[in-house]
């Protein structure tokens, strides 16, 4: 609200003050018999009392002031000479009369003079109004007065510091009276309405589902076949951070574990069809629009032990296999303006994978040198994780997942087709197709592997 103009000496400020009145009645009396007949006739001479001559002897004051300023370039030299700078060097002052001019509430011809012959004092007024808005807006806390008031209005120093999330100013410094205004700056109401919030860049959401399948075949079913029941569990959780600028990290965490019954399996009452653990961690900075300097940790294993039919050998476990991937790449990121499709695929050519088998009796099946927990390879990786809602009930999200150290290749394509029901209920399909060349097979067995599952039952987003 201080100037750089602010005059220091008081004294000085008020010897030209006075001043400046001689000079304007001087400048009254001067002027007051060339001015305009038609503007005398609707001011003076049609004025019916000596209250509203005098108005219009000072508006003529004043306008004649204004022409021997119009035209010229401010320079500062007609600041202290000049009335209408008044309001930017008395002492700082919430002016109502300003915000009405500004906010257009009030006519203007009601507080400025009508200047028949020059708009200068309309203009330095109207830059007045805004200056003094900008500290009103801008610096609150250094208004010490009110238009029409001799009191002194204490705005605590306080107001400077953060406020907390969710938390309104009113209750802020409900608990100090020395904050709180005579009278309030801006209408009547108790409280202001304002809440500050600290931006949060985190997003959170989950998705828990839990399907069923059932199929009863009678012993005498002229086909034959068996009863089967199954289940299948699976929770995914994510927790992203992007500042909307440069950084994103994301994390997935995906838990799936399903059980089959087995009448005629005569070693196991039950096994498992589908079984996994993943983590997903993905560092990204921002490179051009769509693309990331990215690093991405992959790692997965899986619940329980799995069991082939009739068949006592453990064929993996827990930790039997654990893969974990370190890449560095490119990711491009991609997602339509209708948020129908979204794809995230990052490209590394630089990957360094760990597998590690926790029974040593698996670890040639797995591809390690017997004897041994851990096997280190390095190659390059192309993971893609992709989102298409196809239709209002229908959607397909799947991640295709490839890794060669340039001698083996694992490639992994799964697919996961949802069919929503209701909001609680949905219809699911996956298809998972497998490469893995790095595995021991039996002669005459494909690298090829397929997994299906076809499922019923809850599914709910948080």
């Amino acid at each position: 609200m201080k100037s750089a103009l602010y005059l220091s000496d008081k004294y000085h400020f008020v010897r030209t003050f006075l001043g400046l009145a001689v000079v304007l009645c001087l400048a009254a009396e001067a002027h007051a018999q060339t001015w305009p007949s038609r503007y005398l006739s609707r001011r003076s001479r049609g004025a019916a009392t000596a209250s509203e001559r005098v108005e219009a002897r000072y508006a003529a004051s004043l306008d004649s002031l204004a022409r021997f300023y119009r035209g010229w370039r401010y320079e500062g030299a007609d600041t202290l000479a000049n009335p209408y700078y008044i309001s930017l060097f008395a002492s700082p002052t919430l002016y109502k009369s300003a915000i009405d001019r500004t906010l257009a509430r009030i006519d203007t011809s009601e507080t400025v003079p009508m200047l028949p012959s020059s708009r200068h004092a309309y203009d330095v007024t109207a830059s007045s109004d805004a200056s003094l808005l900008q500290a009103y807006t801008l610096f609150p806390w250094l208004v010490t007065h009110e238009e029409a008031q001799t009191g002194t209005i204490n705005v605590d120093r306080e107001i400077r510091e953060a406020s907390n999330p969710e938390q309104t100013l009113t209750e802020r410094f409900a608990d100090d009276e020395r904050s709180q205004p005579a009278t309030p700056l801006f209408g009547t109401g108790d409280n202001w309405g304002i809440v500050v919030r600290k931006p949060n860049f985190w997003t959170f959401k989950a998705n828990v589902a839990l399907q069923f399948t059932q199929n009863y075949v009678s012993d005498n079913w002229y086909k034959g076949g068996e009863s089967q029941n199954a289940i299948l569990a699976s929770t995914i959780i994510d927790a992203n951070y992007n500042n909307q600028q440069k950084v994103t990290f994301e994390n997935r965490l995906e838990m799936k574990i399903g059980f089959q019954t087995a009448q005629n399996d005569e070693q196991h009452k039950y096994r498992t069809n589908s079984d996994l653990l993943r983590l997903t961690n993905k560092l990204g900075l921002r490179a051009v629009k769509n693309w990331y300097y990215t690093i991405m940790l992959q790692s997965w294993t899986q619940f329980y032990r799995g069991y082939k039919a009739n068949d006592p050998q453990v064929y993996s476990d827990f930790m039997s296999p654990f893969e974990s991937l370190l890449s560095i790449g490119m990711d491009y990121q991609l997602t339509t303006k209708n948020k129908k499709f979204a794809v995230s695929a990052t490209l590394s050519p630089l990957a360094l994978k760990l597998k590690y088998v926790d029974r040593l009796g698996l670890a040639t099946s797995f591809g390690l040198d017997e004897g041994h927990h851990t096997l280190w390879n390095y190659g390059s990786n192309i993971t893609v994780n992709y989102t298409w809602n196809i239709a209002k009930n229908i959607s397909w999200g799947g991640r295709i997942y490839w890794f060669t150290d340039y001698s083996k290749t694992q490639l992994e394509w799964e697919n996961t087709f949802r069919l929503g029901i209701n909001r609680y209920l949905s219809a699911q399909l996956f298809l998972y197709p497998r490469f893995d060349d790095s595995v021991a097979r039996k002669d005459g067995s494909s690298y090829f592997q397929f997994n299906e599952l076809l499922s019923l039952g809850l599914s709910v987003d948080f």
